[in-house]
């Protein structure tokens, strides 16, 4: 009798590879980033711009608040058609200083300041971000002579000066700038095309998505710093129950060959992302979830079915034992050929899939995943899904014919 049954058991381990795009899509999945969205600008070309504002005195420009990409895409925008720019027109006393505008900062965050020179003709001079009135107190601050990048900053008015004392009197200065400032708030909330952009202050960074239904959450968290360079984060993800959080997955990562796409599989509920960066880094976070709630049994006796041409999507969560199981069957009606797709949602993971019936099936690779099949006899078919590794593990079992 056990000889038997084993003749028609089939047992097998699959694993899954990473496979983003099933998860992702309607979501933005490319990396972003603040340095790739800068406009190139030089200073004689907003002299010759219309649009932008000139004047011998020191001009004043309010920054511009950024709390999403969706925020910086439009105000680059803006940039680029020489809108939200200031332009200074002036000349100098000797030894001076040049200050050539104020920055208004509604905000506390990281500013971003794209701008351009020209001294006595020459482009390329360097401008700086100082204490309004003291041209020797600078912030802390990245400058390339294209970009001045200004972390931990204060929500306050701010001046922006030459950075060279120009030694002869009336000597001509022109300046077109514009700012932004990359807000530091916590626990806003990310998702779909929401990409939240993050001002880190040094401390740990709270960013908060929701869950409606028991899924795979796909989350890409990563970094840019000064200097235009965008890494992985380690972060961890917390489920808030009544007035507590709970860590629920720690020392997760991306990797940029995946645009810094993690799946885990998570239950309904409230989440916040916690990730660290060094002081004046942004962060990013993107998030989106692929529903996989569908109904399973416990045991064989609980086996949930599945009709021909259907499917079931499930996840086994990070936080839940190797050791769990999940029960399905199906019903073959005549003897033939028979199909079971088992594929990934886009995690990389392990399962152990055990199928029993009147016949022993076969199993091979198929796109995302496997196909189990064979000349079925009438009769009912268990199929016993098993975690079989840690973090997540979601899938998709169709009775495909």
């Amino acid at each position: 009798m056990v000889k038997n049954f084993l003749k028609r058991t089939l047992c097998i381990a699959l694993s899954f590879a990473m496979m983003t795009g099933t998860v992702m899509v309607g979501a933005k999945t490319k990396t972003e980033s603040i340095h790739s969205k800068l406009p190139a600008i030089t200073a004689s070309q907003r002299v010759r711009a219309k649009q932008v504002k000139a004047s011998a005195a020191a001009v004043q420009l309010n920054a511009t608040n950024v709390y999403t990409m969706s925020d910086f895409d439009t105000l680059s925008n803006k940039w680029q058609a020489n809108q939200e720019m200031m332009l200074y027109q002036g000349y100098s006393d000797a030894n001076e200083y040049v200050k050539v505008g104020t920055v208004r900062v509604g905000i506390d965050g990281t500013v971003v300041i794209p701008y351009a020179t020209n001294v006595a003709g020459v482009d390329g001079g360097r401008l700086k971000l100082c204490y309004d009135g003291n041209p020797a107190m600078t912030l802390s601050q990245t400058n390339n002579g294209k970009v001045i990048w200004a972390g931990a900053v204060k929500a306050g008015t701010y001046a922006l000066y030459l950075e060279t004392a120009c030694e002869n009197a009336n000597t001509p200065v022109v300046a077109a700038f514009g700012a932004a400032v990359i807000s530091s708030q916590n626990n806003r909330t990310f998702g779909g095309n929401n990409v939240i952009a993050s001002a880190s202050t040094g401390a740990a960074t709270y960013q908060q998505f929701k869950v409606s239904k028991r899924g795979v959450a796909a989350i890409a968290v990563y970094k840019e710093n000064a200097a235009g360079n965008v890494s992985s984060v380690t972060y961890s993800v917390q489920k808030l129950s009544g007035n507590t959080w709970k860590t629920v997955a720690t020392g997760l990562a991306g990797e940029a060959k995946n645009n810094y796409v993690v799946t885990t599989g998570l239950a309904a509920g409230t989440y916040r992302v916690v990730a660290n960066a060094a002081s004046g880094e942004i962060l990013y976070f993107i998030n989106v979830n692929q529903k996989a709630s569908d109904s399973y049994g416990t045991s064989k006796k609980k086996a949930k079915e599945i009709k021909r041409k259907k499917s079931k999507k499930q996840v086994f969560l990070s936080n839940e034992s190797t050791s769990k199981t999940h029960w399905y069957k199906i019903k073959v009606k005549k003897t033939g050929m028979t199909y079971i797709d088992i594929t990934g949602l886009g995690n990389r993971s392990k399962i152990s899939v055990t199928v029993t019936g009147a016949a022993r099936l076969k199993n091979k690779t198929i796109s995302k995943g496997f196909r189990i099949y064979g000349k079925a006899k009438k009769g009912t078919y268990y199929i016993k899904i098993k975690k079989g590794s840690k973090g997540t593990s979601g899938y998709q079992v169709k009775y495909t014919k």
